[in-house]
Parts: C-alpha cells; structure tokens; sequence
C-alpha cells in the first residue's frame, strides 16, 4: 500500500487548476480510513494541513436507513450516479438483510450500520473542532444531504463557493438521484425493517 503521502503526490500531479485540488475521503474505518489502520483521523488531518489543504468539507446524511438503500442499490445494479438528462429508473424494490450487511471492508446489523454512520459523522465533528482550536488554519463546512442537496444541490454549490471564497457562476446539474420512491416501495421486505426499527431511535427514518 503506497503512503498517504504519495497518494497527494500522484493526485497533484493531475491538478488542472494549480490553485484547486478538490479530493474524496471516505471518512469511516470500514472505507477510506481502513486503508491505514495505523492512522487515525487527526494524522491524516495533519497530513492534509502539513500539505496545504486547509479546507475541509464534511458531507452527511442524517437517513442513515436511505443512504444504506441506496448503497444497496448501486452494489445491485453496479450504477451509484444518474445522469441528470436520463429519466428515474423504475427500479426494482431491493432486500434489505437485517444482518451482515457489507458496507466497504465492514460487516453489520442494519441496527450497526445506523450507529456507525452517526458515530462516524459525530467523531468527524469532534475531531475538526479541536482540531481547529489549536491550529485556526483549519476551517471546515458541514453540509447535509437533506438540507443541502435533496431538494436542490444548487443550495449546496453556493454553500461551498461562499466557503471557499470563489464566484458564483451558472451551473448545469449533470447529475440526479436514482429514485425518489417512499422507502415502503423501494424496500422488498419493509415490513421486517419497520419491525426491527420501530423500537429505536432510528424509527423516524421510515418515514422521512
């Protein structure tokens, strides 16, 4: 496995715009994190200063019930973006295992997923904010999928201009969600994921 050093060496290298390096990191030890075991969130945070990224956006989704439907859905069909000129796929309503369902390197309960999800985006925050008070370099932006994006991404693209401090231009989107069903017909067997829900605190996903 190449250094997380290296990996920022191979991706400047393919910088178009010498003064905009935009770059994924799949925050969760199950995804991007788990690559580097040995690292925890705040070396890579310093990794990432020490290089000159001082930005940080922190995406989230608060449904953690649609985003594990849709991370189903795309394994399925092996297509995780629409393109916004197609229209919305009738697509077919999708198992969802209430054990061992596989999410990056992990393995969890529905119920696990839900936690890990919340616990992940928690210790994002925690972790950003302290990380800010000792080193006020840092500035990072909390955007959510259903306060930002869901209804209109545009809300989200002046978000992040603002934050970055670059203009506002006219903007096309390219891409579009895959379906916005109720999760009663996207879900085969919704009946049991409403059971094993409805005495959580995750109950209020099946109907958001």
């Amino acid at each position: 496995m190449p250094s997380l050093e290296s990996v920022l060496d191979y991706s400047e290298q393919n910088i178009l715009d010498g003064n905009l390096h935009l770059f994924e990191v799949k925050h969760l030890p199950d995804q991007n994190l788990g690559l580097y075991p040995h690292l925890k969130i705040y070396d890579w945070l310093n990794c990432f200063l020490s290089r000159g990224y001082c930005n940080h956006l922190l995406l989230s989704r608060r449904n953690g019930l649609r985003r594990i439907v849709s991370h189903l859905m795309a394994a399925r069909s092996g297509q995780y973006v629409l393109k916004s000129s197609h229209g919305l796929q009738d697509l077919q309503p999708i198992k969802v295992p209430l054990e061992r369902i596989t999410h990056g390197f992990g393995i969890r309960s529905l119920v696990g997923w839900l936690e890990e999800y919340e616990r992940g985006n928690f210790e994002m925050q925690k972790t950003l904010a302290a990380l800010q008070r000792v080193k006020p370099e840092l500035s990072w932006l909390e955007l959510s999928y259903e306060d930002h994006i869901q209804d209109d991404p545009k809300k989200a693209y002046k978000e992040v201009c603002s934050f970055l401090d670059l203009p506002e231009v006219s903007v096309n989107l390219l891409q579009r969600k895959m379906s916005s069903k109720p999760l009663a017909e996207q879900i085969q067997n919704y009946s049991d994921v409403r059971d094993c829900l409805s005495t959580t605190r995750f109950a209020w996903m099946l109907q958001a």
